[in-house]
């Protein structure tokens, strides 16, 4: 009996290479920061934070950085500051406006689990030398 191969077309392939590359790599990065206690989407509000340089920041700033766009901040932030990882207090001059900082602990932590991830990251994409790593992300942004 001859095997009946339904032809698939190159973009289903591609995007589900690309979906299940993605999810490989979060996993692997989660991996490397879960032993902190954090989750990825925490690592990536404090990673936000940090960039501001002490300046504060909203909800909807740090929303609209967020790398999981559907991650839901509030609770996010929430945690962090049960951590004692960010701090929220209300705007001075607008009572209505929450302020949102890194505390030096976020920063301490940050410093343990940026050498990890860069570690996880190094080691995901070993297999390509720096012309092939920035000509995929090239190609990726044409998307």
């Amino acid at each position: 009996m001859k095997e009946n191969k339904m032809h698939i077309p190159l973009s289903r392939k591609l995007t589900t290479t690309i979906i299940k590359k993605g999810t490989d790599f979060t996993d692997e990065v989660s991996s490397a920061i879960k032993e902190q206690g954090i989750t990825l989407q925490q690592f990536n509000a404090l990673r936000i934070l940090r960039g501001r340089n002490g300046k504060p920041a909203s909800l909807q700033d740090v929303s609209k950085d967020m790398i999981h766009a559907n991650s839901n901040t509030t609770r996010v932030i929430d945690k962090l500051v049960t951590k004692k990882l960010v701090k929220r207090v209300q705007c001075p001059s607008d009572r209505r406006q929450i302020e949102i900082t890194i505390t030096q602990e976020g920063l301490n932590l940050l410093t343990i689990l940026d050498h990890q991830v860069d570690e996880k990251e190094s080691e995901i994409t070993q297999n390509l030398n720096d012309e092939e790593k920035n000509r995929l992300i090239a190609l990726l942004m044409k998307l």
